[in-house]
């Protein structure tokens, strides 16, 4: 029976290339997005490149966490095992003060609510499993303040504190816990023409930096891993 990765966000972006990854390597996967046709678009993508992998596609609106609670439980209990779980569903939204309470809650409840719902109900499985892996998507944002993203920002630093005490607690239970914090990465989420293309985070970093940390010893853990962005830090010298 091969070993099964659920991820979210898994339409576009990071969660696409982190799914293609796990395919690679040989994983069943559960597929969350709340794009349908997008979805439906990289199972039959997957399933015609790695024929026996197993792909389930689940369409999902992170923007109600009740929702999100319904279909992990559901995922949970008709599967024996979760072997992996890569968190990558997220929006982004310019401003702070600015910001509307209906622009905040989408935020919060996508970046935040959901995600951490979600994760918490894959992390017990995970502890009655004694094994699995969990990583979340973070953001170089969430470790410093970037006040034109104030809110996006916060939502992100909530999320990397949520993932260094998930390390912690999970450590006694065999589970491997580690936020991955990106910078600038090249997505259509990012592509306002601001920053060349070309010179942001590609995708592929994120899928490359996800396996060096499992290549790592079972002595070893990463909690917290930073993927800085060179033009980004650049802007940012006097």
């Amino acid at each position: 029976m091969s070993k099964v990765a659920l991820i979210t966000g898994a339409s576009r972006g990071i969660g696409r290339t982190i799914a293609y990854y796990f395919a690679q390597q040989g994983y069943s996967l559960i597929l969350l997005s709340l794009h349908k046709e997008n979805l439906q678009k990289i199972q039959s993508e997957l399933t015609q490149q790695y024929s026996s992998c197993n792909i389930e596609a689940v369409n999902v609106d992170f923007n109600h966490p009740n929702d999100v609670e319904t279909v992990i439980t559901s995922i949970i209990s008709s599967h024996e095992k979760i072997d992996v779980m890569v968190n990558s569903a997220g929006i982004l939204k310019a401003g702070g003060t600015n910001l509307s309470l209906c622009e905040l809650s989408e935020l919060i409840n996508i970046n935040l609510l959901s995600t951490i719902t979600a994760c918490n109900l894959v992390a017990n499985k995970m502890k009655q499993q004694g094994s699995g892996e969990i990583y979340n998507l973070g953001s170089t944002a969430g470790l410093e303040p970037v006040p034109k993203i104030a809110a996006y920002s916060a939502t992100k630093s909530a999320i990397v504190s949520y993932t260094q005490s998930l390390y912690h607690e999970l450590l006694p239970f065999g589970v491997k816990v580690c936020c991955l914090c990106p910078s600038v990465v090249n997505t259509d989420m990012t592509n306002d023409g601001r920053i060349d293309n070309n010179l942001k985070i590609d995708t592929e970093d994120l899928a490359k930096a996800l396996d060096f940390i499992r290549s790592l010893s079972s002595a070893a853990a990463i909690n917290t891993l930073a993927i800085r962005c060179k033009v980004i830090d650049l802007e940012k010298q006097p």
